[in-house]
């Protein structure tokens, strides 16, 4: 029996090898290309989108002109940023900060006089950009209160337009409909009908109101909380966002008078509500432990909703009607709440100034007190300070900063003008 023959190993020629390296970079190259192309396409709609503003100590606001009102921006040197791409005689309103506070978004009826969304970069001596597009007036974006990693450039927020809620996507343009949702996502009542089309405020959400005037997501983003008006007054509403069986739970009506506001806790996403007027939510009062008509709780009111597991309700003060509350902000570690006071006497309410309340029952808390015609109250990003539009005889409309120690505010816009509405930047210094 011979020797077996040995084989030696098969060798490609150093051209072929060549050959094969080239192959599987080039294969590299081209996936790289293809990613980087699909990112592209992605953001190539809103490359200003990727611009980073350092706004920190800023502060953003509406100033009222003879005709029109124009968005304005005063940085911490005391000098005001105006946007190259104003008309006059227009409207802007409804400024709110983006998340991490690299751009101002506004809505203004610049072009073609149909109320669309803008979004102004500080760092950038350039108009601002048109981000909506349409007829229908959109309105009070609100981007979610509680942090989260997303970035600027693709954080979503909700408007309202034509009396509807919508979630605006910053990185397309585009905008969706979120609230009321439609009958097929929607669970039924034991009496709904789940067979045709109905219309927008037909069914569930027209037992509820009329149109949404406001709305912002909370609760980590597993609710949304919204103002709907309603023919006398307005209800404030809770939908779950959650699906359950493939449908949305009903919505829960939360609290119902002439007038209601809201502020999401930035901390634990629960909200605080200031009512005036306090109305019966579905209209009709329920009847007490003795089978009678249960007496209105107060007239206006202050009180706190948790959702989740153990949602609960909490009336923080109330009244009979002597004492008006307005305006609700909370501070950013979710401690406090900054609201307008008024007082009511025979229909007219006079501004006696802002105070402040603890979220909680929590027998450590300092109230505060500011009194003056305030107006529009919001706290500065490390919770020291608040600012408000004030109003003094004789005097423009003026943006003041307070210390929440109690030492005196400071008049940042003197008499350059009348303002309002004014927003510090989310930013903070080294943050």
């Amino acid at each position: 029996m011979g020797t077996p023959e040995k084989k030696t190993p098969s060798v490609l020629p150093k051209i072929s090898r060549n050959l094969a390296y080239r192959t599987i970079a080039l294969v590299v190259v081209v996936g790289g290309l293809t990613l980087g192309f699909e990112w592209f396409m992605k953001v190539r709609s809103d490359l200003g989108g990727l611009v980073e503003s350092e706004t920190a100590g800023w502060i953003s606001a509406v100033q009222y002109l003879p005709h029109g009102q124009q968005a304005v921006l005063i940085s911490p040197d005391g000098k005001y940023h105006k946007d190259p791409g104003y008309v006059e005689n227009t409207v802007d309103r409804d400024l709110t900060w983006s998340p991490k506070g690299n751009f101002l978004y506004f809505v203004s009826d610049r072009a073609e006089h149909n109320f669309n969304l803008f979004r102004w970069a500080p760092s950038e001596d350039k108009p601002s950009e048109q981000r909506t597009i349409g007829t229908r007036a959109r309105g009070d974006l609100k981007f979610p209160a509680q942090l989260s990693e997303e970035p600027d450039r693709t954080a979503k927020g909700l408007l309202t337009t034509g009396g509807l809620v919508q979630e605006f996507d910053p990185t397309n343009q585009s905008t969706a409909q979120v609230l009321p949702p439609t009958q097929k996502e929607i669970t039924q009542s034991k009496g709904g009908d789940e067979n045709g089309t109905e219309g927008q405020f037909e069914g569930i959400y027209g037992s509820l109101g009329t149109s949404f005037r406001e709305a912002q997501w909370c609760a980590n983003k597993t609710f949304i909380v919204a103002v709907m008006r309603r023919e006398q007054g307005e209800v404030l509403v809770a939908q779950e966002m959650r699906l359950v069986e493939g449908k949305f739970p009903q919505p829960h009506p939360l609290v119902a008078g002439e007038h209601v506001d809201f502020a999401v806790n930035p901390k634990d996403g629960s909200i605080v509500y200031c009512v005036q007027g306090f109305q019966w939510t579905d209209g009709v009062a329920p009847p007490d432990r003795d089978g009678k008509k249960a007496v209105k709780p107060f007239v206006n009111g202050m009180g706190v909703f948790t959702f989740g597991e153990h949602a609960k309700g909490l009336v923080l003060t109330g009244n009979q009607g002597a004492v008006v509350f307005s305006s609700p902000t909370i501070s950013p570690d979710g401690k406090a709440i900054a609201v307008v006071v008024g007082r009511s006497e025979k229909g007219e309410v006079t501004i006696v100034g802002i105070a402040t309340y603890p979220t909680s029952n929590d027998p450590t808390f300092k109230p505060a007190q500011i009194r003056g015609d305030l107006h529009e109250p919001s706290w500065s990003p490390d919770g020291t300070h608040i600012l408000a539009a004030v109003r003094e005889p004789g005097k423009p409309r003026a943006i003041y900063e307070f210390p929440i120690d109690g030492t005196p505010g400071r008049n940042i816009t003197g008499d350059t003008g009348n303002f309002g509405f004014p927003r510090y930047s989310p930013q903070q210094k080294g943050g």
